[in-house]
């Protein structure tokens, strides 16, 4: 990594640690931080927040010292880590009703923004396309990401499209008091399609391809882990009596992170230089 660009992202990820903590603090512990919101949102809000502080945060700074250490697998891990956080901010930026926190909301989204394009160019100046041996599974993990796309596409179109039919709102719109779902902007305009994309690349061995495929599955792990909580503490607050789904996500979480081990074992051992 060039020294320029090295000292960038790690000024950078020192204040995205530090403001993902405070931001984490509050909502997790202080009760009227999501006061504005429905009680549901709260609750979630909250759910994520633990994730945030006691697994994101440590794995962010972790991963970045691995990083500073040429570990090729931890530029993986710290890129997926820094996307979700990315993908979770530009939710709490726009979906979140306004709060004391607003200002910090801006300065994660922003500083997550600029980190994971600055750490996606020093991965484009590496041999990533060297680092992997032939027995990479990557129809295999191709399809396994395609199957999640879809997944989620289903997910979300069944509560759209009867909606746009029918000249309403979603209820995951309306219930929030939302003017729309900025999960279903995120996940259909840009995540699931990256998904399908980054899976046809893989299967075709493309560099682009064997970049993002583990940065990918980072965020879908992390993601999986956070969804989860989130149910069990609507679980745990009364909101919700169904648990179901938490084991779904359990479920997603378990197979990405096997998948995700096979993947980073293909890699050949050496330094990223």
């Amino acid at each position: 990594m060039e020294k320029s660009s090295e000292k960038i992202i790690v000024i950078l990820t020192i204040i995205l640690s530090l403001t993902l903590a405070i931001v984490s603090y509050f909502g997790a512990f202080v009760p009227d931080t999501y006061a504005r919101d429905e009680e549901s949102m709260a609750v979630q809000g909250m759910g994520q927040d633990l994730v945030g502080l006691f697994a994101v945060v440590p794995l962010l700074l972790v991963s970045l010292a691995l990083v500073l250490k040429h570990r090729k697998t931890a530029y993986f891990i710290f890129c997926g880590t820094v996307f979700y956080i990315l993908y979770s901010f530009f939710i709490y930026s726009f979906g979140v009703h306004f709060n004391r926190l607003f200002l910090l909301y801006c300065v994660i989204l922003g500083t997550s923004l600029y980190i994971f394009i600055l750490i996606l160019i020093q991965l484009n100046r590496l041999p990533v396309d060297t680092w992997f041996s032939e027995k990479t599974p990557a129809r295999t993990i191709g399809i396994y990401l395609i199957i999640i796309a879809c997944m989620f596409y289903l997910l979300w179109l069944k509560d759209v499209i009867p909606a746009i039919m029918n000249n309403t709102v979603p209820e995951t719109v309306s219930n929030y008091n939302l003017l729309v779902n900025p999960v279903h902007v995120l996940d259909m305009a840009i995540v699931l399609p990256g998904l399908v994309i980054t899976a046809v690349l893989l299967m075709k061995k493309n560099r682009l391809g064997l970049v993002l495929t583990p940065v990918l599955l980072v965020f879908i792990l992390i993601l999986a882990v956070a969804l989860a909580v989130m149910v069990i503490m609507m679980k745990i607050k009364g909101v919700s009596d169904d648990t179901s789904v938490a084991g779904i996500f359990t479920v997603i979480a378990v197979i990405s992170t096997v998948i995700l081990l096979i993947f980073l074992k293909s890699m050949k051992k050496s330094t990223a230089k």
